[in-house]
């Protein structure tokens, strides 16, 4: 019982956390708060971590006897692989506008409650040549690495998580198709969603 509500936790928060980002919401708060947009995306920021410590709480009191864990033969994959995770972030990051996704850029400009902080152009250079979305990818490969040792707690956690990153993803998918239309289309079909291909260099440009 305390397994199935660690999952409906995880899943209630992963869906307070698209439904706050969401065009309908959004829609809806710049409607009946529009003085609030400076500071909506560092409120949004500061809630999914609130409501995420009490999560990782609840999951850390059901700790109990390993199921699997990356040991001996597999230690080097894991590390392998979480270093992959580990360098779509940091490229990820090199191409995202750090300041607009932490909610400090909307302090210092104009602001508005569009749905996607870079969905305003499509753009494909540096790791977005080779992977549509990075962090997305970074994400599931550190959700199964990230610990040595897999509880029953830990493999529900990694289970609703991957599964709400696969459907932010295929959310972000129809925004940024709504956007750019044939253009997202084309880069869809030059460049892999979450991993790059290792025998191309480059992607969509």
């Amino acid at each position: 019982m305390k397994l199935l509500l660690l999952a409906l936790g995880w899943a209630a928060w992963g869906g307070l956390h698209s439904l706050l980002i969401s065009p309908s919401w959004m829609r809806l708060v710049s409607g009946l708060f529009p003085r609030l947009c400076p500071f909506y995306r560092l409120a949004y920021n500061g809630l999914a971590v609130l409501t995420l410590v009490p999560l990782l709480l609840f999951k850390h009191s059901l700790a109990g006897d390993a199921l699997f864990v990356w040991s001996g033969a597999l230690a080097l994959p894991r590390f392998a692989l979480l270093g992959a995770a580990l360098w779509l972030f940091w490229a990820g990051a090199r191409e995202y506008d750090l300041s607009v996704v932490g909610g400090l850029a909307q302090l210092r400009s104009s602001c508005s409650y569009a749905g996607s902080s870079y969905a305003s152009e499509l753009r494909t250079a540096g790791i977005l040549g080779r992977v549509r979305h990075p962090w997305y990818g970074g994400a599931l490969l550190l959700l199964w690495t990230r610990t040595g040792v897999f509880d029953a707690a830990e493999l529900v956690t990694s289970l609703v998580l991957s599964a709400y990153v696969l459907v932010g993803a295929w959310i972000e998918e129809k925004k940024l198709l709504h956007v750019h239309g044939q253009a997202y289309r084309d880069y869809q079909l030059a460049t892999p969603m979450f991993f790059p291909w290792p025998w191309r260099k480059g992607g969509a440009r």
